[in-house]
């Protein structure tokens, strides 16, 4: 037990050393901390002075009322002393009480496991479950998790710690699929705010937690945007190649897959620009053809337009077979260099999908580089610039780049990138295979959303890699989900390095 605490004691004497909390804490209480080697005789020091340092406040109102959701986190730098001092466990079990406003106490559980995630390393789950043992409830953690997702500008909530007290709390967490119910528990905010929290408390409850009593989602509800939600839900969960049917029916539209009816407008602007998201969208998911619809996409002119500017693979059981590009009159030039008709390089026993300079030797690339600037190439998306990686990746390198609010957004936007939360402000940009469940997320400290974007700086944070059954957006990726970069596929990874890449450009390292 001992040997706990003198570990603990050593977190946060490394803690109470960082710069940015070291101001917000008593001397007296650093000195102590910091002098002796006897974990019990410091901690018994401690002890003596830390009731003054948890004397409630003043008026009682200012502990009762919400906490702030404005532009600064949290300092309490007495929760890191949870562990070591009886007494701000005694401060943090009688706190629980005195709110009259529920909201302040689902803030502070955000504030309470965030100090201790960014000081201490410690899992929101590990914190979360401090808080339970003096009377905090599992309804609290579900309440912060869903301002955490739309008001609350601060803090991100893990998932996965939410996932657990689902399971403590099985009868709350059915009870707050009720608009009525949230507005309860969730005080002070417009009714709009119910069907928001709603949403995003269906799709947390079915698609993440998999929660399997579908009653909810088979009800007669009485709005049709609630119905159509329900539906969607129902379909992703009943149909695993959900994604794909929503994929191709977007390819469809762009004159991209066959159809029996003429796409709007293929000569506008905007039809040209949903193309090129919809196949660099189709490239990140490696998704394929057949080759039936391939040949009659290459016939339409739309889709020839666009599909000529790029390198296409015939596939048979998802490995590559040959590569070749396709011509303005339609034929076919094969990877020798020679003009062949496109049925010597397909059959209906394979497929066809965008070839990844991942899957092509040093001196194919060299060649179809050559040949795409001599042909003058302009693709819709960078293919064949896209990092050739091997399984060696550094994305440490990305860490600390600074560079301008308006070039991040706008980068993000051209590579198709999915922002991480709804809310106010958020801290992550997301590349995602809805096909096969690979995501990317680059985090970063944070933009506000506004009108106006403009020369603010953005510092990069980290890029994190995860798995998933079904997409969902958060800003803290469930650690349940997190994988090393080498888990998952080699092609998928560098495009996502490329994307990271884009969106910081050629910005500096933070000083």
């Amino acid at each position: 037990m001992m040997d706990e605490k003198k570990e603990q004691l050593e977190k946060v004497r490394r803690a109470f050393r960082d710069p940015y909390l070291r101001g917000w804490i008593p001397k007296y209480l650093l000195t102590i901390l910091e002098q002796g080697e006897d974990t019990e005789d410091i901690l018994s020091k401690m002890e003596q002075v830390m009731p003054k340092y948890c004397v409630p406040r003043k008026f009682e109102t200012e502990e009762q009322q919400s906490l702030d959701e404005g532009s600064e986190r949290q300092n309490d730098w007495r929760c890191l002393l949870f562990e070591l001092s009886p007494t701000v466990r005694t401060s943090w079990a009688e706190k629980y009480n005195r709110y009259i406003n529920p909201n302040g106490k689902y803030q502070t559980l955000l504030g309470f496991t965030d100090m201790r995630e960014r000081f201490l390393q410690a899992s929101h789950e590990s914190s979360i479950e401090l808080l339970y043992r003096i009377g905090w409830k599992p309804a609290d953690t579900m309440c912060a998790y869903l301002l955490s997702m739309t008001t609350n500008r601060m803090y991100s909530l893990s998932p996965d710690a939410v996932r657990e007290a689902v399971r403590l709390d099985g009868e709350t967490a059915v009870r707050l699929l009720d608009k009525k119910v949230l507005g309860e528990m969730i005080v002070h905010h417009h009714s709009s705010y119910q069907a928001w929290w709603q949403k995003i408390w269906m799709e947390f409850l079915y698609l993440f937690c998999e929660f399997d009593d579908p009653t909810f989602l088979h009800a007669e509800h009485k709005t049709k945007k609630l119905k159509q939600q329900c539906q969607v839900i129902c379909e992703r969960l009943a149909n695993p190649d959900y994604e794909q049917l929503e994929l191709e029916k977007e390819l469809r539209a762009c004159a991209l897959l066959p159809t029996q009816e003429e796409p709007d407008g293929v000569s506008d602007k905007k039809f040209i620009k949903r193309q090129k998201a919809a196949l660099l969208r189709a490239f990140v998911c490696s998704y394929l053809w057949q080759c039936s619809d391939w040949k009659k996409m290459k016939e339409h002119p739309a889709g020839r337009a666009m599909s000529r500017n790029l390198l296409w693979g015939y596939y048979r059981d998802g490995e590559l077979q040959t590569v070749f590009a396709l011509r303005e009159d339609g034929s076919v030039l094969d990877e020798k260099g020679e003009t062949v008709p496109p049925e010597s390089i397909s059959d209906e026993t394979g497929k066809i999908g965008l070839v990844h300079p991942e899957e092509l030797a040093e001196t194919e690339r060299s060649r179809w580089k050559k040949y795409a600037g001599k042909e003058k190439w302009k693709q819709p998306f960078p293919q064949l610039k896209m990092p050739v990686c091997q399984g060696q990746h550094d994305f440490s390198a990305l860490s600390g780049v600074q560079v301008t609010e308006l070039f991040l957004i706008t980068a993000a936007g051209k590579w198709g990138l999915y922002q991480g939360s709804d809310r106010n402000r958020y801290i992550s940009y997301h590349m995602a295979d809805l096909l096969h469940g690979y995501g990317a997320q680059m985090v970063f400290d944070g933009i506000w959303r506004g009108p106006e974007y403009g020369p603010e700086i953005i510092t990069a944070e980290r890029v994190v890699f995860y798995r998933f059954r079904h997409f969902l957006l958060w800003d803290h990726v469930p650690e349940s989900l997190v994988c090393a970069p080498e888990e998952l596929p080699a092609r998928f990874v560098s495009t996502a390095m490329a994307a990271f890449q884009g969106i910081i450009g050629k910005g500096k390292k933070k000083e």
